[in-house]
Protein backbone atom coordinates (compact mmCIF):
# COMPACT_ATOMS: atom_id res chain seq x y z
CA UNK A 1 0.00 0.00 0.00
CA UNK A 2 2.78 2.50 0.76
CA UNK A 3 4.69 1.74 -2.25
CA UNK A 4 1.49 2.30 -4.45
CA UNK A 5 0.83 5.95 -2.61
CA UNK A 6 4.61 6.69 -3.16
CA UNK A 7 4.03 6.22 -7.19
CA UNK A 8 0.88 8.43 -6.93
CA UNK A 9 2.94 11.50 -5.21
CA UNK A 10 5.77 10.88 -8.28
CA UNK A 11 2.63 12.78 -10.71
CA UNK A 12 3.32 15.96 -9.22
CA UNK A 13 6.50 16.19 -10.95
CA UNK A 14 4.02 18.28 -13.70
CA UNK A 15 3.50 21.55 -11.10
CA UNK A 16 7.61 21.54 -10.86
CA UNK A 17 8.58 23.86 -13.77
CA UNK A 18 6.68 25.89 -16.06
CA UNK A 19 9.57 27.88 -17.65
CA UNK A 20 10.23 25.32 -20.33
CA UNK A 21 7.47 25.40 -22.33
CA UNK A 22 8.89 27.59 -25.59
CA UNK A 23 12.41 25.22 -25.35
CA UNK A 24 9.77 22.12 -25.59
CA UNK A 25 7.23 23.66 -28.19
CA UNK A 26 10.31 24.90 -30.56
CA UNK A 27 12.07 21.60 -30.55
CA UNK A 28 8.97 19.31 -30.45
CA UNK A 29 7.66 21.24 -33.56
CA UNK A 30 10.62 20.77 -35.67
CA UNK A 31 10.21 16.95 -35.79
CA UNK A 32 8.36 15.16 -38.36
CA UNK A 33 4.54 14.18 -37.06
CA UNK A 34 5.13 10.58 -38.03
CA UNK A 35 7.96 10.47 -35.66
CA UNK A 36 5.79 11.88 -32.61
CA UNK A 37 2.85 9.70 -33.60
CA UNK A 38 5.69 6.48 -33.45
CA UNK A 39 6.78 7.58 -29.98
CA UNK A 40 3.49 8.14 -28.58
CA UNK A 41 1.61 4.79 -30.04
CA UNK A 42 5.09 3.16 -28.25
CA UNK A 43 4.64 4.55 -25.20
CA UNK A 44 0.54 3.13 -24.72
CA UNK A 45 -0.07 6.48 -23.28
CA UNK A 46 -4.06 6.69 -22.85
CA UNK A 47 -6.70 8.89 -22.73
CA UNK A 48 -8.12 9.34 -18.95
CA UNK A 49 -11.65 9.25 -19.91
CA UNK A 50 -13.67 5.68 -19.47
CA UNK A 51 -12.56 4.57 -23.25
CA UNK A 52 -8.51 5.04 -22.18
CA UNK A 53 -8.64 4.98 -25.94
CA UNK A 54 -4.57 5.31 -26.94
CA UNK A 55 -3.51 8.64 -27.62
CA UNK A 56 -1.25 8.04 -30.46
CA UNK A 57 -3.66 5.91 -32.22
CA UNK A 58 -6.43 9.14 -32.04
CA UNK A 59 -3.81 11.53 -33.40
CA UNK A 60 -3.10 9.50 -36.48
CA UNK A 61 -6.38 8.58 -37.28
CA UNK A 62 -7.09 12.36 -36.75
CA UNK A 63 -4.20 13.55 -38.59
CA UNK A 64 -5.53 11.12 -41.60
CA UNK A 65 -8.85 12.54 -41.32
CA UNK A 66 -9.61 14.63 -44.61
CA UNK A 67 -11.15 17.61 -43.32
CA UNK A 68 -11.13 21.02 -44.15
CA UNK A 69 -10.80 22.37 -40.62
CA UNK A 70 -9.51 20.24 -37.53
CA UNK A 71 -9.68 21.86 -34.10
CA UNK A 72 -7.70 20.61 -30.38
CA UNK A 73 -10.90 20.35 -27.59
CA UNK A 74 -9.19 20.69 -24.15
CA UNK A 75 -11.81 19.62 -21.85
CA UNK A 76 -11.66 21.43 -18.43
CA UNK A 77 -15.16 21.06 -17.42
CA UNK A 78 -14.29 18.05 -14.97
CA UNK A 79 -18.06 17.38 -13.93
CA UNK A 80 -16.89 14.47 -11.68
CA UNK A 81 -18.07 15.66 -7.65
CA UNK A 82 -15.56 17.04 -5.76
CA UNK A 83 -13.24 17.40 -8.53
CA UNK A 84 -10.60 20.27 -8.94
CA UNK A 85 -7.76 19.05 -11.34
CA UNK A 86 -8.34 21.04 -14.53
CA UNK A 87 -8.59 23.86 -12.15
CA UNK A 88 -5.16 22.88 -10.46
CA UNK A 89 -3.59 22.28 -13.72
CA UNK A 90 -4.85 25.82 -15.86
CA UNK A 91 -3.69 27.56 -12.32
CA UNK A 92 -0.09 26.05 -12.28
CA UNK A 93 1.07 24.88 -15.63
CA UNK A 94 -1.29 26.54 -18.40
CA UNK A 95 1.47 27.10 -20.57
CA UNK A 96 2.18 23.03 -20.25
CA UNK A 97 -1.92 22.29 -21.29
CA UNK A 98 -1.31 25.43 -24.23
CA UNK A 99 1.92 23.68 -25.29
CA UNK A 100 0.05 19.83 -25.48
CA UNK A 101 -2.58 21.31 -27.19
CA UNK A 102 -0.34 23.39 -30.30
CA UNK A 103 1.91 20.47 -30.33
CA UNK A 104 -1.23 18.16 -31.58
CA UNK A 105 -2.37 20.36 -33.35
CA UNK A 106 1.16 20.58 -35.37
CA UNK A 107 0.49 17.12 -35.69
CA UNK A 108 -3.07 16.53 -36.60
CA UNK A 109 -3.33 19.86 -39.10
CA UNK A 110 -5.49 22.02 -37.17
CA UNK A 111 -4.60 25.98 -36.16
CA UNK A 112 -7.41 26.48 -34.20
CA UNK A 113 -7.79 25.37 -29.82
CA UNK A 114 -10.68 25.38 -27.47
CA UNK A 115 -10.22 25.59 -24.19
CA UNK A 116 -13.96 23.53 -22.81
CA UNK A 117 -13.71 25.56 -18.90
CA UNK A 118 -16.51 24.62 -16.54
CA UNK A 119 -18.84 27.15 -15.89
CA UNK A 120 -17.91 27.78 -12.09
CA UNK A 121 -14.66 28.92 -12.97
CA UNK A 122 -15.68 32.17 -14.36
CA UNK A 123 -12.82 33.42 -12.14
CA UNK A 124 -9.86 31.48 -14.43
CA UNK A 125 -10.77 33.06 -17.70
CA UNK A 126 -9.64 36.06 -17.56
CA UNK A 127 -5.91 35.22 -16.40
CA UNK A 128 -6.22 32.16 -18.70
CA UNK A 129 -7.20 34.29 -21.67
CA UNK A 130 -3.95 36.70 -20.72
CA UNK A 131 -2.00 33.53 -20.70
CA UNK A 132 -3.31 32.69 -24.28
CA UNK A 133 -2.57 36.00 -26.10
CA UNK A 134 1.20 36.01 -24.36
CA UNK A 135 1.19 32.17 -25.53
CA UNK A 136 -0.46 32.88 -29.14
CA UNK A 137 2.59 35.97 -29.46
CA UNK A 138 5.19 32.86 -28.88
CA UNK A 139 3.56 31.04 -31.44
CA UNK A 140 4.06 33.63 -34.25
CA UNK A 141 6.96 34.31 -33.30
CA UNK A 142 7.95 30.58 -34.02
CA UNK A 143 5.58 30.94 -37.10
CA UNK A 144 3.65 28.51 -35.51
CA UNK A 145 -0.13 29.11 -36.85
CA UNK A 146 -2.27 28.42 -33.41
CA UNK A 147 -4.93 30.20 -31.63
CA UNK A 148 -6.83 29.10 -28.63
CA UNK A 149 -9.76 30.25 -27.61
CA UNK A 150 -11.86 29.57 -24.07
CA UNK A 151 -15.53 28.37 -24.18
CA UNK A 152 -17.55 28.41 -20.82
CA UNK A 153 -19.29 24.99 -20.58
CA UNK A 154 -22.15 24.67 -18.45
CA UNK A 155 -21.70 22.08 -15.80
CA UNK A 156 -22.52 19.00 -17.31
CA UNK A 157 -20.97 16.12 -16.73
CA UNK A 158 -22.17 13.97 -19.97
CA UNK A 159 -19.84 16.92 -21.73
CA UNK A 160 -17.30 14.39 -21.06
CA UNK A 161 -18.30 11.98 -23.90
CA UNK A 162 -16.59 14.45 -26.73
CA UNK A 163 -19.52 14.29 -28.78
CA UNK A 164 -22.04 15.44 -26.09
CA UNK A 165 -18.93 18.04 -25.83
CA UNK A 166 -19.18 19.26 -29.89
CA UNK A 167 -23.09 19.52 -28.88
CA UNK A 168 -22.54 21.13 -26.27
CA UNK A 169 -19.67 23.67 -28.11
CA UNK A 170 -22.19 24.20 -31.28
CA UNK A 171 -24.92 25.74 -28.88
CA UNK A 172 -27.15 22.37 -28.14
CA UNK A 173 -27.75 20.29 -25.53
CA UNK A 174 -25.15 18.25 -24.44
CA UNK A 175 -26.02 15.30 -25.39
CA UNK A 176 -23.98 11.88 -27.20
CA UNK A 177 -24.19 11.86 -30.86
CA UNK A 178 -24.97 8.53 -33.04
CA UNK A 179 -21.59 6.69 -33.91
CA UNK A 180 -21.01 6.41 -36.76
CA UNK A 181 -20.06 8.54 -37.75
CA UNK A 182 -17.00 8.75 -35.65
CA UNK A 183 -15.46 12.32 -34.06
CA UNK A 184 -12.14 11.89 -36.28
CA UNK A 185 -14.59 12.16 -38.90
CA UNK A 186 -17.49 13.80 -38.51
CA UNK A 187 -15.88 16.53 -35.98
CA UNK A 188 -16.95 19.71 -34.65
CA UNK A 189 -18.92 21.69 -36.51
CA UNK A 190 -19.64 19.21 -39.37
CA UNK A 191 -22.48 17.39 -37.63
CA UNK A 192 -25.68 17.29 -39.49
CA UNK A 193 -28.23 16.97 -36.89
CA UNK A 194 -31.06 15.94 -38.84
CA UNK A 195 -29.42 12.54 -39.65
CA UNK A 196 -29.51 12.30 -35.83
CA UNK A 197 -31.65 9.38 -34.67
Amino acid sequence: MAESYHLLKRADFIFRNENDWEDILTKTIKRTPQDIINELISSELKGRGGAGFPTGLKWKITAEAKSAEKYVICNADEGEPGTFKDREILSRVPYKVLTAMAVCANIIGSKKGIIYLRGEYHSLKEALEKTISEFEYYCKKIKLDFTVEVFMGSGAYICGEETALFESLEGHRGEPRNKPPYPTIKVYGQADRYQQC
